[in-house]
């Protein structure tokens, strides 16, 4: 299992990205620890806002997860420098543009590191379930 894949920057590869997040969970054990639902949807909403917005020119959106620090932590890296925006008053019959909100709703923490290549990573650190 790579912790780190690259993916066509097509939305039809959202679906390789939930697996490869969950088969990470599982492979390394931390699939009762973590929450699987969620950090899927986070890495949803990342990879998801780099097709759409990122200027990718075709290049693979690379997808990057690890489990640190009692962290579950996922990155989305993408050629393009510029960082997303989160939209804090989306339009209420707006079908999108919540996606960061909701990122930041789930995560510990999230945000956008430069890439040495000159492009960026945004992650986001997914805690870990409360202890029963």
């Amino acid at each position: 299992m790579q912790p780190r894949v690259a993916y066509p920057p097509r939305e039809d590869a959202v679906g390789l990205v939930r697996r490869h997040v969950a088969f990470f969970l599982t492979w390394r054990g931390l699939h009762r620890r973590f929450p699987t639902q969620d950090a899927q949807l986070v890495v949803t909403e990342l990879f998801t806002n780099a097709v759409r917005h990122a200027r990718h020119h075709g290049h693979p959106i690379t997808v990057a997860v690890e489990h640190r620090e009692g962290v579950l932590r996922v990155e989305v890296h993408d050629p393009d420098p510029t960082p997303p925006l989160p939209r804090l008053t989306p339009d209420p019959e707006a079908t999108s543009g919540r996606g960061l909100l909701l990122v930041a709703s789930l995560a510990r923490r999230w945000g956008t590191a430069p890439a040495p290549d000159g492009g960026k990573a945004v992650f986001a650190e997914i805690p870990p379930l409360p202890n029963p």
